[in-house]
């Protein structure tokens, strides 16, 4: 191996080895709903919970399907889990 490429392997990883780091400390939001934000059913009812992360919120999902449709579109499914985490705090009820 080169000079030039070991060079270009240590400028590859001063960028990349950081951005993983960061990454890894990035705090996830947990999800708070007893049920699939797509279709309603009770989480584990069809079997083990698909979990995904998006943007630091994680959601579960009751199956494969509820998955694809969040990830393609996932603002109306957002919309849905947050009128859903609203109705659900106890501010809600009063």
């Amino acid at each position: 191996m080169n000079l030039s490429t070991r060079t270009l392997i240590l400028a590859l990883l001063a960028i990349v080895v950081p951005s993983i780091h960061a990454a890894e400390e990035t705090p996830v939001k947990p999800y708070p709903l007893p049920d699939c934000v797509i279709s309603e059913e009770s989480l584990g009812s069809l079997g083990k919970p698909i979990a995904l992360v998006y943007e630091g919120q994680e959601f579960k999902f009751c199956c494969k399907d509820c998955k694809k449709t969040f990830e393609r579109n996932p603002a109306k499914a957002i919309a849905k889990f947050d009128a859903a985490v609203k109705a659900q705090s106890p501010s809600a009820t009063k």
